[in-house]
């Protein structure tokens, strides 16, 4: 399958990383980061993925600053993130919303969703 969409996960957790990477990399094109300072310097080498994979909950920038920085970017701002977080508290949601997040996913999480739900990301004019 030629020209596979690219998908940046940014995930603290080794094992999560890995899983991630598994379930998508027969599909995708997929990039692993271990955190937002790691996805943005990526990003700054110029490249564009399809989708972002994003934790919230990290290290030196967590999720929220990292869509902060993406957001305020010219080039980035209008990649779709899919956030996949354990935090499930509506101020986080309603956060990640405001800085224009469509799909939020709560850990732990079903891999059939997470593939549907990529999958309208990357075609929203395809219903899923």
């Amino acid at each position: 399958m030629e020209n596979k969409k690219s998908i940046l996960i940014i995930e603290d957790h080794d094992s999560i990383r890995l899983l991630l990477s598994n379930l998508l990399n027969k599909k995708y094109q997929v990039t692993t980061r271990k955190d937002g300072i790691e996805g943005l310097v990526w990003l700054g080498n110029g490249n564009i993925p399809d989708l972002i994979l994003l934790d919230l909950m990290m290290p030196r920038l967590n999720g929220i600053e990292f869509l902060i920085n993406l957001k305020c970017s010219g080039f980035y701002k209008n990649i779709p993130v899919l956030v996949l977080s354990g935090d499930e508290s509506s101020e986080i949601i309603q956060k990640c919303k405001d800085l224009g997040i469509i799909e939020y996913i709560v850990k732990p999480f079903n891999p059939i969703k997470l593939h549907e739900k990529i999958a309208r990301l990357l075609n929203p004019q395809v219903e899923a």
